[in-house]
């Protein structure tokens, strides 16, 4: 889990945007996502924060693609709401 961001901070925050944008669709909290995820609350939410830019493994971003319902270019895709 790095904590290098360079340029790519619009990146992390619209993934994390989406992240929280497909837990709310399914009616989950971070909390319900993090359970069926196996990983933190915490993690979930430092994903989702836009001041806060944790990279989150390829094979946990897979995870939540599985929960989620979602392809995994879904959550870097600009979505017309944004």
């Amino acid at each position: 889990m790095g904590e290098y961001v360079g340029n790519y901070t619009r990146y992390y925050n619209i993934i994390g945007e989406n992240i929280a944008y497909y837990r709310k669709k399914k009616h989950l909290t971070q909390e319900g996502l993090a359970l069926k995820a196996n990983i933190s609350r915490v993690h979930i939410s430092h994903i989702e924060a836009k001041n806060v830019h944790k990279a989150p493994s390829l094979d946990i971003l897979f995870r939540l693609c599985d929960i989620l319902d979602i392809e995994p270019y879904q959550l870097f895709k600009e979505r017309e709401d944004m």
